[in-house]
């Protein structure tokens, strides 16, 4: 019986691991010398959060603060997405890229062969069954933030925490608390939960909203409603109205929903297919997503929400089907929540109904984006992940129940593999962009052989999820985990308002900061020598290196003046070396 049952489990992980060397190529030819990298872009400062966990674990210091980062004052790591899951795997290889690929490639299998495990409770079809685990490991939502952010690709913990919470309780209607089935299920949920802790915010919410909105189906007795009489429609407009005014009196008040609004999805990004698909790349498409009209913050993949078009359409078909057959998740008490849950999950990633940048109607799970902790989730669009899990789960179990009297088992094969062609073509990505180790600039392995504690960068900035100060190169923090300098430079999730004051106070780095930005002729005044020394003592560069974008600009020359004693070296790459000028040997 074990066999019977770990060997369609085994083969299921093993295809999904073909499908991620297939979807990434060509990473997995260079695992342990490469990283997936969007230039300029975010993964930079995850790759640097795998190496610096190692870093500090292994010198014995804290790896939830450092100085390496916004040298010298430093700055804790405890709200930024750090990912010390990766952190822990690269204490055992020693290697950050390898670290990084065998987590994503891990994370990636084992979420397609928990959403398997999870469909198949209810749908005896295999091929759907692997089907749903492909939609919920290679979403597009996943495989576009894949070399953007990889604490949001962290999803394996998933759907084994959702049967770990079905086996763990019992749940009445009307009963607040559940009944406990399984001590050890309990204790896999929160097992699961820690280690969701230890990758991503965002998806440790997806755990406890799951849980919250499974306890709603019982608390408000919603399976207890009979939508065929026209009171339940009465009140639920009824409902639907007073949220919406409710809400649009809290944002006419000017009560913080730190952005979660702002951020809200659009219905086009159910529609409209991303600019990494390989098929569906169209241009109709791009044209939306960089309209100023429809989002807040055009071209961005907070605003990417698309799911393919097969699936959708065929759940939306089979919801509306009259008179159609109660499927076997529908008949399970366990499962009969699967949809409002997955409902409860569609609204949130739209705080106000909105289409084509109109807002249309203030959802009532909006209510959340005021409540604080809970505002802290400011992008909505990224609970398309719950969706892509639940989604096939209520879909695949309805057809079958839909096809059962109607079709031969050869038909109801046909169409499964049809439909797993049709997501095959709407998922597959474009070749995934790859940073290599070999392309480190030369100047980088130069500054790693001088002597010397700390490198100052320009472009030289601070960022945070809100603001930006200065010019912010987030190669530079892939840079440092080869040359081993600190930098005054930095970007984490939270930084406090202090810190930035602190860092633009002192006049040379606010001359500098402002410079970085002006136009090539600026003409400014020389530094104080007072001023250059204070700026000298504080941020105690032993090395600068000036971007090639910005060689000869006026923060180049700028800090000319501050370091006269620094001799210049350029490389034929465009980057500047400043470094103490040698001192001359005594002649005999």
């Amino acid at each position: 019986m074990k066999l019977k049952f770990w060997g369609p489990v085994l083969l299921a992980t093993l295809l999904y691991v073909v499908v991620f060397f297939a979807w990434t190529w060509p990473l997995g030819g260079h695992l342990a010398s490469a990283f997936p990298a969007v230039p300029h872009r975010d993964a930079y400062i995850f790759l640097w959060n795998v190496w610096h966990f190692r870093e500090a674990v292994v010198s014995g210091t804290n790896p939830f603060f450092t100085d390496w980062l916004l040298y010298p004052t430093g700055a804790s790591l405890v709200m930024h997405a750090y990912t010390p899951l990766i952190g822990l795997v690269n204490l055992l290889v020693g290697n950050e890229m390898l670290a990084v690929n065998l987590t994503m490639l891990g994370s990636y299998a084992l979420s397609g062969t928990g959403a398997y495990l999870l469909c198949r409770r209810w749908v005896r079809s295999p091929v759907l069954s692997w089907l749903a685990g492909l939609i919920f490991a290679f979403s597009p939502y996943k495989l576009q933030r894949l070399p953007e952010h990889y604490n949001l690709v962290l999803t394996a913990a998933v759907p084994f925490y959702v049967l770990a919470f079905l086996a763990a309780f019992q749940w009445e209607a009307g009963r607040f608390l559940p009944v406990i089935r399984s001590r050890k299920a309990v204790a896999w949920c929160f097992g699961l939960g820690f280690v969701t802790l230890l990758s991503d915010y965002y998806v440790l919410f997806g755990l406890l909203y799951f849980s919250l909105a499974y306890a709603l189906w019982y608390w408000l007795r919603l399976g207890q409603i009979s939508w065929r009489r026209p009171r339940p429609w009465l009140v639920l407009i009824v409902i639907l109205i007073l949220s919406h005014i409710a809400i649009r009196l809290l944002r006419l008040s000017k009560l913080s929903d730190n952005g979660g609004f702002w951020w809200g999805g659009d219905v086009i990004g159910y529609l409209a297919p991303p600019q990494t698909s390989r098929w569906l790349d169209f241009a109709w498409a791009r044209s939306l997503y960089v309209n100023p009209k429809i989002y807040n913050m055009p071209d961005t993949l907070e605003n990417v929400m698309f799911l393919g078009y097969a699936i959708p359409l065929l759940g939306l078909g089979l919801a509306l089907w009259p008179r159609r057959a109660a499927s076997v998740r529908r008949l399970d008490a366990d499962g009969r929540p699967l949809a409002w849950v997955l409902l409860f999950f569609v609204m949130l990633t739209m705080p106000a109904l909105q289409i084509f940048g109109k807002q249309r109607l203030n959802l009532p799970t909006g209510i959340l984006h005021f409540i604080p902790f809970f505002n802290n989730i400011r992008c909505p669009t990224r609970w398309v992940m719950m969706v892509s899990l639940l989604l096939p789960v209520v879909t695949f179990s309805a057809l079958e129940a839909w096809w059962q009297p109607r079709l031969r088992p050869g038909l109801q094969w046909a169409l499964s593999l049809f439909l797993l062609g049709c997501v095959a073509v709407e998922y597959w990505p474009k070749p995934l962009p790859v940073t290599y180790n070999a392309g480190l600039p030369p100047v980088y392995r130069e500054a790693a052989r001088l002597p010397g504690k700390v490198l100052f960068p320009i472009p030289v900035g601070l960022l945070d999820g809100r603001r930006l100060l200065g010019v912010m190169e987030p190669e530079n923090f892939f840079y440092q985990t080869r040359h081993r300098k600190k930098l005054p430079t930095a970007y984490f999730s939270r930084i406090d308002e202090a810190r930035f004051a602190d860092f633009d106070q002192d006049p040379v780095m606010h001359t500098l900061l402002a410079l970085q930005k002006a136009p090539a002729d600026t003409v400014f005044a020389a530094p104080r020598p007072a001023q250059a020394a204070a700026f000298r003592r504080h941020f105690r560069p032993d090395l600068l290196v000036i971007n090639p974008a910005w060689r000869n600009s006026p923060a180049h020359r700028y800090l000319r003046q501050v370091f006269p004693d620094f001799a210049e070296r350029t490389f034929p790459d465009g980057y500047v070396l400043l470094a103490p000028a040698p001192t001359p040997r005594p002649t005999p």
